[in-house]
């Protein structure tokens, strides 16, 4: 019967020290109890240098208090506790990095532990390194909120930041104008030398726009040949010189075409600020295209409305 019990515990043993994520055994006061797997040294270091050391001696002070918050959590309401959090090696103390230094993400399941397995209270705590993961959910955010070509932001998620900055801009009674810039031979362009040559006009042309707008406001791509930028704490008479230097700038540059062929780019320009506490985001887009349509027939390229 102890041989048979030897055997069981020895294949435990066998089988929790084979797992590739580790398990931290900690003490309601913070103590590395023990550390059982994290075999995968391409995703975790070698942990058991914190047996016996607490939190607050290898962690950053915040997160060792957020580390124990869970830790105690688990232990006194008997439930189960999930976190996720970024660390890098390099921020804890004791233990021999990986390559590199770049914080990780993990997703912790935390535990109770009966009370009689240690000398304290404790619990199980499971990481399982989510870096990739993390990665791909960031690409697809970036995918969700961002033109592919030119990598400004789309419409919809664009006129949800104008919708932010609108809310902001009026509970702090600031300035906030709004522009709508739109290509005039976008058009002719694709017709005559295809969509290749057509990306190449719209980079250019959002290029040009971001190097005069810099950190100033937010971009949006709002169709194929329009865009729009809003600037927070801007009056619509400094947001105007901002516009037609934008304007300006993209049509100083030069597109080359086919067979040694040039062209330049040339767009028109409505501009538009808060003015009631009733003006939101669609009442200022509507403005901005108003100002724009009032422009046909007049030698102006740019408008205030």
């Amino acid at each position: 019967m102890a041989a048979q019990y030897d055997k069981m515990h020895s294949h435990i043993e066998a089988i929790a020290n084979a797992m590739p994520d580790p398990i931290f055994v900690m003490g309601q006061d913070g103590t590395y109890l023990d550390v059982i797997g994290g075999q995968e040294r391409t995703l975790y270091a070698d942990g058991h240098a914190l047996i016996g050391k607490n939190y607050f001696d290898v962690l950053p002070e915040k997160m060792a208090e957020r580390f124990l918050k869970v830790v105690r959590k688990a232990i006194q309401s008997r439930t189960l506790q999930e976190i996720e959090y970024q660390l890098a090696d390099t921020e804890v103390q004791g233990i021999e990095p990986l390559s590199t230094t770049e914080g990780q993400w993990y997703e912790a399941r935390v535990y109770p532990l009966n009370e009689d397995a240690y000398d304290q209270p404790a619990a199980i705590w499971l990481a399982i390194n989510i870096t990739s993961r993390k990665h791909m959910e960031e690409q697809i955010e970036k995918l969700s909120a961002h033109d592919p070509l030119t990598d400004l932001y789309n419409r919809d998620y664009f006129m949800g930041i104008v919708d932010e900055e609108v809310n902001k801009a009026r509970l702090n009674n600031r300035a906030l104008s709004l522009t709508k810039i739109s290509l005039d031979c976008f058009k002719r362009i694709t017709d005559a030398y295809g969509h290749e040559m057509g990306d190449k006009a719209i980079l250019t042309a959002a290029n040009a726009i971001s190097k005069v707008v810099k950190d100033l406001g937010y971009i949006g791509r709002m169709s194929c040949d329009q865009f729009m930028v809003v600037l927070p704490e801007i009056k619509a008479v400094d947001a105007f010189r901002i516009t037609k230097l934008a304007q300006e700038t993209i049509s100083a540059q030069t597109i080359h075409l086919e067979e040694g062929e040039t062209t330049c780019l040339t767009s028109h320009a409505g501009v538009t600020e808060i003015r009631t506490e009733d003006d939101d985001s669609q009442t200022l887009l509507k403005r901005a295209n108003k100002a724009i349509k009032s422009l046909d027939g007049t030698r102006e390229r740019t408008k205030i409305l």
